[in-house]
């Protein structure tokens, strides 16, 4: 019998496994052989193990976003990415227009954003007014938690009529959830208060800190807190589920790249698997903190989010489309949508993320 005949076909089988088959097999095998398997083993293991491309033969994958998704980290630093034979080149962006206005161009081939820009460039309703074949293709991340923070000049909701908040776009992203949540305490966009789009969240606190708005959706640094600033109210208080961090593509470009993009969800469907298993806790945690080593505390929050029943990752990567109906629904009280609304299937496509999964057996 020759060795090659002893691999198993899974070659993502645990060592113990490949070992049992080895011994089971051993009885029939010349002496001298059998004396040559522990020497063997350490060989037939390594063999079994998936083993990346070199660098030069990886497919290079142009990713757009806010921020690194959890599950995209540890696909890239555990090499999940590399063993399907790509690599990631990620450019991290200051506002939903840099982003949606980069997939546009073509600079990215996939976003990971919150399913509200998908919808909304998608329709139409983007800064260029003009609808795009954008489809998401895979789940992210469950549940919304923004804190609207304001100045100590703002008591109550009431105060903040004739005052202008700060947001990322002025209709898309997370304004629309702001004034979904302002709409239930009683106000009305242009009615009873103002935005102003300047970006993310960094941009936001900078034109807090300038005067040119009372607050808006922030974390609270030093100087905010020194100046009196405090939280108003979470986004969790008014919505249980928002999809965010989803997979985003061209349709035609999903169709045309089929077996790439399959090995790309098959690579984020593993990380995932291997982020929510408990056992790899201490080790994600490293993963995180060499991502931000200036913030090293960081790295746990991160991780304790990912996991988080509320707001975590979705098992599987799959798509949670009643954080879709809700994202449709907010839309609606913004007045960016009619009734009756589309369905959530309109803007998935999920026949490549189902056939990742069944390439991994499950």
């Amino acid at each position: 019998m020759r060795a090659v005949e002893l691999l198993p076909a899974n070659r993502n089988r645990s060592l113990k496994t490949i070992a049992w088959q080895w011994l089971q097999t051993a009885h029939g095998l010349p002496g001298t052989l059998i004396a040559l398997i522990p020497a063997l083993l350490p060989m037939l293991f390594l063999a079994c193990s998936p083993v990346a491309p070199p660098e030069e033969d990886l497919t290079l994958f142009q990713i757009g976003g806010f921020s690194r998704e959890p599950a995209s980290l540890i696909a890239d630093k555990k090499g999940f990415l590399q063993e399907e034979g790509l690599r990631m080149e990620y450019t991290r962006v200051n506002s939903s227009f840099e982003l949606m206005q980069g997939f546009v161009d073509g600079k990215f081939e996939v976003i990971h954003t919150n399913a509200d820009n998908i919808i909304a460039w998608a329709e139409g309703q983007g800064l260029d007014r003009t609808p795009h074949d954008f489809v998401i293709f895979m789940g992210g991340r469950k549940g919304l938690l923004q804190r609207l923070v304001v100045g100590p000049e703002i008591q109550s909701f009431d105060d903040l009529k004739g005052k202008t908040l700060a947001v990322d776009a002025y209709n898309t992203g997370y304004a629309p959830v702001l004034v979904y949540m302002l709409k239930q305490e009683g106000l009305t966009l242009e009615q009873d208060y103002e935005m102003k789009s300047v970006g993310g969240g960094r941009l936001r606190r900078d034109a807090v800190k300038r005067g040119e708005a009372v607050g808006g959706f922030m974390s609270l640094d030093e100087e905010l807190e020194q100046r009196g600033f405090y939280l108003l109210a979470r986004s969790d208080t008014y919505i249980t589920s928002y999809s965010r961090g989803v997979g985003a593509a061209r349709r035609s470009w999903a169709e045309q790249n089929e077996e790439l993009l399959v090995r790309y969800i098959r690579a984020m469907v593993r990380a995932t698997d291997w982020l929510l298993d408990p056992q790899n806790e201490a080790e994600a945690i490293a993963v995180f903190r060499s991502e931000n080593p200036e913030s090293p505390e960081q790295a746990e929050e991160i991780y304790e989010e990912a996991l988080d029943p509320q707001f975590g990752v979705i098992p599987r990567a799959a798509v949670e489309r009643d954080g879709i109906q809700t994202i449709l629904e907010i839309r609606e009280v913004m007045g960016e949508m009619e009734a009756p609304l589309p369905s959530p299937e309109k803007y998935v496509d999920e026949r490549y993320h189902q056939e990742a999964i069944a390439s991994l057996g499950g």
